[in-house]
């Protein structure tokens, strides 16, 4: 079998859509917590990320792992009765669950604040943000279809752009036009929220419009079935949501809404540093699922080494800055302090020897390992919350960065076993190489511009667009290999088709 088959193609294909998609999106959502960061007081910025982050943990809780189902059972039969029956049934349960999980954080809501701030404000955030799970759900689980059937188009992929800029309006006119603060800003959320999930399932509905047909071999699509495939990675996904972002919330608890505010930028750089893995993973997935359910282990291995690779492109240039010149990346936001750079610096650090590893979570639980994850998602939420509680107290912020490395370091490291121990292939490659190196060239035009200019704008804006430049010449110094041709082919052709 050629190493580079359709599979690859398709997976380029996708990747070439989703990548400049998260990139964006990316972007937006920056421009949204900056803004936040200047428009609200420093408490209530961190009360604004703290309910935010709560609403996306808890959106990993009430989508009760049907979003990895939906993409395993959709990718393994798209035409099938069942992978219709499957979406339909995976909305229908994660709509009623998170309906009251919504209800029950409504009702709660004053007893929730009087632990943290029970101002009238602190509890209006929270009803804002339960009135927002529903919707996420609903979102999660439409674009989950969407990449199963392997429908991710450019129209499809401007949700991830269009519910940043909404949000970033919202915010505008909540937050500064109405003066509501907190309120304003987690309401702007919300109405993004709702865009976001209206128009995912209009994909959904246009590209497969017979998804809701009720004809369809119900048995095949009933809620046991699905959540016998799901509840696995259901588990490890609320693990790998605690050990990955609960520790803005873990610093409200523990030291406050203006700490939380404090390290609202590095909680929001942290998933940056990791976008390009997340990017690539989304057309990954139902790669994963069909070479296995084909049997091609030497077919997996080149594209675990691809993805790995070229998510490693997209991590180091960030990753490199941030470790550098951490106080001119943090220039945005007004409140970042040394302690705040601190913790950046040990948040990209993690990311990039997770990036490192690859996509060890997505190739075991698309290859029917689901169970397997939780061995390396428990111990990492004890080790997160454990490392943070008795550092928080005393380091500040800096103690909550490295509780969140220490349960991100070891749920990646542990998968990395597993998927060596299961399916005997690994991403490790000299290829990997390149990129890191290349990543030196980055780290040293910042660090040169930053002695030139210092930590200012002009240092970020210099530092960052030569060391970009610089990276993609030693990178083309340095050499590609039949892999990363045909990822550069394939952006190419789109490129130059428009």
């Amino acid at each position: 079998m050629p190493p580079y088959d359709s599979s690859a193609r398709s997976l380029v294909r996708g990747a070439s859509l989703m990548v400049p998609a998260t990139i964006l999106g990316s972007a937006a959502i920056l421009l949204v917590d900056v803004y936040a960061n200047h428009a609200l007081t420093l408490a209530d910025y961190g009360l604004y990320g703290s309910v935010r982050r709560l609403v996306q943990i808890l959106g990993f809780v009430v989508l009760i792992g049907m979003e990895n189902a939906v993409i395993r059972v959709v990718a393994r039969g798209p035409d099938q009765p069942s992978a219709r029956a499957g979406v339909r049934t995976a909305l229908q349960s994660t709509g009623v669950v998170s309906l009251v999980f919504a209800a029950v954080i409504w009702l709660l809501a004053p007893t929730v604040a009087g632990w943290v701030d029970p101002s009238p404000d602190t509890v209006s955030v929270l009803r804002l943000g339960a009135m927002a799970l529903p919707l996420w759900t609903v979102r999660t689980i439409a674009v989950a279809a969407c990449q199963g059937w392997g429908s991710l188009t450019p129209r499809a992929l401007v949700t991830f752009i269009v519910w940043p800029i909404v949000q970033l309006g919202g915010l505008a006119v909540g937050a500064t036009w109405l003066g509501l603060g907190a309120v304003g800003a987690v309401g702007g959320f919300v109405v993004a929220v709702a865009l976001g999930a209206a128009q995912a399932m209009w994909h959904v509905l246009r590209l497969r419009a017979d998804a809701f047909r009720e004809e369809d071999e119900p048995g095949e699509g009933a809620f046991a079935p699905m959540f016998a495939v799901a509840w696995p990675g259901w588990a490890q996904g609320v693990g790998m949501a605690l050990y990955t972002w609960f520790d803005q919330t873990l610093v409200t608890l523990l030291a406050g809404f203006a700490a939380a505010g404090l390290y609202g930028p590095v909680s929001t750089l942290t998933p940056i540093f990791g976008m390009g893995l997340g990017a690539l993973n989304s057309a990954f997935a139902p790669v994963i699922a069909q070479k296995h359910a084909s049997g091609d282990t030497p077919g997996l291995a080149s594209m675990y080494r691809i993805v790995t690779r070229w998510a490693l492109v997209l991590a180091v240039p960030p990753v490199a800055l941030a470790l550098a010149v951490p106080m001119c990346v943090l220039v945005p936001w007004h409140s970042a302090t040394a302690e705040t750079a601190m913790a950046l610096r040990i948040a990209a650090g993690t990311q990039l020897l997770c990036t490192g590893v690859g996509s060890v979570n997505y190739l075991l639980l698309m290859s029917g390992r689901q169970r397997d994850t939780l061995y390396n998602a428990v111990p990492a939420v004890l080790l997160n919350l454990g490392v943070s509680v008795a550092l928080i107290p005393e380091w500040g912020i800096a103690g909550a960065a490295l509780g969140n490395a220490a349960g991100m370091l070891v749920a990646n490291f542990v998968g990395l076993w597993q998927v060596k121990k299961h399916l005997g292939i690994h991403p490790f490659h000299v290829g990997l190489m390149r990129p890191l190196a290349a990543g030196l060239a980055v780290a040293g035009v910042a660090l040169s511009a930053q002695a030139a200019w210092g930590a200012g704008w002009l240092a970020l804006v210099l530092g960052g667009l030569g060391g970009g430049v610089l990276f993609l010449a030693t990178l083309a110094a340095l050499g590609l290999d039949d892999g990363d041709r045909l990822v550069v082919d394939a952006v190419m052709r789109k490129v130059w088709r428009r």
